[in-house]
């Protein structure tokens, strides 16, 4: 299932995709009333064991509550399929950001810093990422320095 700029699903308005993987498509989405905006994640493949997936993804990733994690914050459905609103990231992801360019030393260890931080709090919730990438890490300008979010939380292995 593809949503077109401009359909409203729920409370929220679809403004135009933001990505799409094997399973999902990543939509920027606005709030009707607050005017917020968000991500919706809407799986492309409708079938049970996926949507169960998706759905384990959620309580993961709206579970580790840390800033070095992208929020999910809400579970909707399209059709009948789940999708998971998240935090928007209004900035590139990792692999992005590597791309024809070096990092200074601070720059990388404050990045790298951010990431262990993520992962430290997934681990501590029995959480293991697996799919850990420079393409799932997003980076979020706050007060004029990248913060690394790390995304993508659906090979997730709870122990």
């Amino acid at each position: 299932m593809h949503l077109r700029p401009g359909t409203t699903v729920d409370r929220w308005t679809v403004l135009r995709p933001l990505g799409q993987g094997g399973m999902a498509v990543v939509y920027l989405a606005r709030h009707d009333q607050l005017q917020s905006l968000h991500a919706i994640k809407l799986l492309t493949l409708p079938m049970p064991s996926i949507q169960a997936r998706l759905l384990q993804e959620g309580r993961a990733q709206s579970a580790l509550r840390h800033p070095n994690v992208v929020a999910v914050t809400d579970v909707i459905t399209v059709g009948s399929n789940p999708a998971l609103v998240m935090e928007y990231v209004d900035g590139p992801d990792l692999r992005q950001l590597l791309e024809g360019r070096e990092l200074s030393i601070d720059a990388a260890d404050q990045l790298a810093r951010g990431i262990l931080r993520g992962v430290a709090a997934a681990h501590r919730q029995g959480l293991v990422h697996r799919d850990l990438k420079p393409g799932n890490v997003l980076l979020a300008v706050v007060d004029g320095a990248l913060v690394p979010k790390i995304a993508d939380f659906g090979l997730t292995k709870v122990l």
